[in-house]
């Protein structure tokens, strides 16, 4: 009987207990809804939905237990009736595809780092330049407008009052700013798909032309009797196609209006895909430094935002808010040593091997499941687990490729069958 009597109260205190924690949890949080940007599946459609925002603290501000919305350079926690209903907007825009962001990271890659990251300050219409000595650099030596970026924690060179001011990891969006294009790129940059593509078969083509000219007029040495006619014929045909294509590449140079709006805009914290791209760098920066934009860390960013968004196109424009150049997963475009240099770090190439490497998995994982045989990998923890293997000197041919690899030695069920399918996803994309 007092065993019966002890095992009741046992069961009425974890009751009781149970509905305390429920209780305070409910105080804790206040979550409202507001109305926040969804893309349509394809396109560059879109709508603003009624959307909750989750684990918002009882303060009346966006601030919540994972994040913390402010305006530029302040503390504060954005208030839910600023007066500013532009502002208001984009914190909740932000708050909200932060969450989503989060949720995929801990739900679907299954990251203890990023769900045992602390509160995140998020920083709108912010125009200040970073510093990692002083956290801001004064607004009056540098402006930023139409970008986004993720911070590195550090602490203040020199203390201030008497304490060292330290701050922990951050995402920043500045405003947006109406530039015309034509202000924005030199006419000489050649960032148009037309010249790209010609940078990328300039080398095979001048080589096959040179070989042409050497390997006929050796030919024509070793005839018994030497056509001059036919020699001088082979000369100005080669020479005349060197010609061209030397011409071409230098001519579309100049043709970068051609394939640009008149203005370039982008309010980066209303795209969710940017959002998604920013919270990413977070989830990977254990390993791979915020502050550096290239072509391996900016791919790898893109990859994951693009499995948020599950989109092809991503970054597309959204009128009223962006002109942005889009980025395609299933872009064709063929490896160059070329896209390892950091000017390139807004190419889709890294997106696109990295997306083909999905499609290649989700094939074989389905041949297998018709044989009764378990997945080859998780192909989203293949490439998270490669992201162990790469810092921000990593480049594509070289290290990328040997980070899937060794990341496929550590995670693939079968490991020939593994490194057999990325090898072959190489070679698609140009790096035999």
């Amino acid at each position: 009987m007092t065993t019966q009597v002890l095992s009741l109260n046992k069961i009425v205190l974890a009751v009781a207990l149970a509905t305390s924690m429920n209780a305070m949890a409910a105080e804790k949080y206040c979550e409202k809804s507001f109305d926040v940007l969804i893309r349509d599946e394809k396109g560059d459609g879109y709508s603003f939905q009624n959307k909750k925002l989750e684990k918002l603290f009882c303060k009346e501000t966006f601030e919540g237990e994972n994040f913390k919305i402010v305006y530029g350079t302040e503390e504060q926690a954005i208030k839910l009736n600023n007066e500013n209903a532009d502002l208001v907007k984009k914190a909740a825009n932000v708050y909200y595809h932060l969450t989503v962001a989060r949720q995929f990271w801990i739900d679907s890659v299954k990251s203890d780092y990023v769900a045992k990251l602390p509160q995140i300050t998020v920083r709108l219409d912010i125009t200040n330049a970073f510093s990692n000595v002083r956290h801001f650099k004064n607004a009056e030596l540098e402006k930023n407008y139409n970008n986004a970026w993720s911070i590195p924690e550090g602490k203040m060179a020199r203390p201030t009052n008497g304490e060292q001011k330290t701050w922990f990891k951050e995402i920043w969006f500045s405003p947006s700013k109406k530039l015309l294009t034509s202000e924005l790129a030199p006419p000489s940059e050649g960032n148009n798909p037309i010249h790209e593509s010609l940078l990328l078969i300039k080398d095979p083509l001048v080589e096959m032309n040179k070989s042409a000219i050497i390997y006929g007029t050796l030919g024509m040495l070793a005839a018994s009797t030497i056509n001059q006619s036919a020699l001088t014929d082979l000369a100005i045909k080669n020479l005349g196609s060197l010609a061209v294509i030397y011409g071409l590449v230098e001519v579309t140079k100049y043709m970068d209006h051609w394939f640009m709006n008149k203005y370039y805009y982008i309010d980066t914290a209303m795209i969710p895909e940017i959002v998604y791209h920013e919270y990413a760098h977070i989830a990977m920066s254990d390993t791979l430094k915020t502050v550096h934009s290239v072509p391996v860390i900016e791919g790898m960013a893109d990859y994951f935002a693009a499995r948020v968004a599950m989109r092809r196109q991503m970054y597309e424009k959204v009128e009223d808010y962006s002109t942005n150049k889009s980025k395609d997963t299933d872009s064709k475009m063929m490896y160059h040593p070329y896209l390892e240099g950091a000017w390139n770090a807004t190419s889709d190439f890294t997106l696109s091997l990295l997306w083909l490497g999905k499609t290649d998995f989700e094939k074989q994982n389905s041949l297998r499941a018709k044989k009764g045989q378990g997945p080859l990998a998780n192909y989203d923890d293949l490439v998270f687990q490669a992201h162990y293997h790469l810092n921000e000197n990593s480049e594509i041919a070289t290290d990328m490729t040997r980070a899937l690899i060794d990341a496929c030695r550590e995670k693939c069920s079968s490991l020939r069958p593994g490194i057999n399918t990325l090898n072959q996803v190489f070679e698609k994309k140009g790096m035999n």
